[in-house]
């Protein structure tokens, strides 16, 4: 038989009527709640980390720009006078010249297009790490030839007035005569083979071109030069290596000497 249990027999608390607390219900709407999103803590980077980004990401992009953008440069000799002077700086315009790209991926590359008397930079073809800036004379197909220093293209002398000519000798085929002289005033006739071109020096009697070292491919160009953004009045470069006193040397020369060497009405000429 099942227990069962009398309530009615259970001792009653005694509880003050003062004691009891009357909790009131709310009237408040559900779309009336806020809701707080936490956001996790955001941890500072430190001073020397957010220096390090900083120069990191300044040296990447200073690299991306001066290899395939523009690059401040200069030519150190006279073979570009006077159309380009020693001591001018200017921006080489390197957009599309594949030659500025790993070999791999210059076949799927844009080409810029070069033209007959475009004054070009180019990779020596003699030493890969020293660029070249010429004037370009011949394209693919046109017959070159120099006869007593001035330029026949297929046949035809051309007007260059922007040539100079530091001696007035012409030296002609001797047997006796050393090879590059006789080159320097009279060479070819040579046709440009397709994809190549013929270059120059504007300072025709001081110039290492393509007289002396033959044609350049269109993937040995790297660039175009723009303008001329400073000149200084400098000498020409002398080959070999300089010492460090050397090379002080010339800065503080140069820092001595910046307002009154510099050459004003140079900056800001276009090259060309």
């Amino acid at each position: 038989m099942e227990e069962t249990h009398d309530h009615s027999m259970d001792p009653v608390p005694d509880v003050p009527l003062d004691q009891l607390t009357v909790f009131e219900r709310p009237d408040v709407r559900i779309d009336e709640f806020t809701t707080f999103e936490v956001q996790p803590a955001i941890r500072r980077k430190g001073p020397v980390r957010e220096w390090i980004e900083s120069l990191a990401f300044t040296i990447i992009f200073v690299l991306i720009f001066t290899n395939y953008v523009a690059q401040a440069t200069q030519v150190p000799t006279e073979s570009m006078k006077p159309s380009i002077l020693v001591g001018d700086h200017f921006f080489l315009d390197k957009i599309a010249f594949p030659a500025n790209f790993p070999e791999a991926v210059q076949p799927y590359l844009p080409k810029r297009s070069i033209e007959r008397l475009d004054v070009i930079a180019f990779r020596s073809p003699t030493d890969g790490n020293i660029p070249f800036v010429k004037r370009v004379i011949g394209t693919p197909g046109d017959v070159i030839e120099v006869r007593n220093k001035n330029v026949y293209i297929n046949g035809v002398k051309i007007d260059e007035p922007y040539k100079i000519h530091v001696d007035s000798t012409i030296y002609g085929d001797e047997t006796w005569m050393p090879e590059e002289l006789k080159i320097r005033d009279n060479y070819g006739p040579v046709t440009v083979p397709l994809d190549s071109y013929f270059v120059m020096g504007d300072n025709r009697d001081n110039s290492n071109d393509s007289r002396y070292w033959g044609f350049i491919t269109s993937n040995d160009v790297i660039g175009k030069p723009l303008f001329v953004y400073w000149s200084y009045e400098s000498d020409p470069y002398v080959p070999g290596d300089r010492t460090i006193r050397e090379r002080l040397a010339g800065y503080l020369s140069i820092a001595g000497n910046f307002f009154t060497r510099t050459r004003w009405f140079r900056m800001g000429t276009i090259v060309g």
